[in-house]
């Protein structure tokens, strides 16, 4: 199908595989990140998300395990395990197979951003109903 293309916060997404083209099992993602960035821990209720680097480094928190990735590696976070990343400092790219919906979670934020800034209690909120839910509010994609 067609790749669905858009910004999130600073991370530049393809939608390679939506939820409804897998039956409903799962998204490819290809991500594009700048140097240092990353989202708030969190955990997903729906599913298994793996990541696999394809260009850069990326050090993924898996509850008490740090893991630091280069290309050609990848790393899957279990269903309600609770993980984040942070991008090395050249920036990095990844293909994400994220739970089902997770896909409408980044789409719907790209798109509420595009009228200005989404206040992080109104994003954790669609998060929250796309399969993703934060444990902790700090910093998610370089906000403080």
């Amino acid at each position: 199908m067609k790749d669905i293309k858009f910004k999130f916060h600073t991370t530049e997404m393809i939608v390679r595989l939506t939820t409804e083209e897998t039956g409903g099992l799962y998204s490819v993602i290809e991500m594009t990140h700048v140097p240092n960035v990353g989202p708030a821990l969190h955990v997903h209720p729906l599913g298994p998300e793996s990541f696999v680097v394809l260009e850069g480094t990326y050090t993924f928190y898996l509850e008490d395990q740090v893991v630091t990735l280069q290309a050609g590696q990848g790393v899957t976070a279990l269903q309600n395990v609770p993980h984040r990343y942070v991008v090395g400092p050249s920036g990095g790219r990844l293909i994400v197979i994220s739970p089902p919906t997770l896909e409408h979670y980044f789409w719907t934020i790209a798109q509420r951003s595009l009228e200005g800034p989404v206040p992080l209690d109104e994003e954790f909120a669609v998060a929250h109903e796309y399969g993703q839910d934060f444990l902790d509010l700090s910093s998610h994609w370089g906000h403080k």
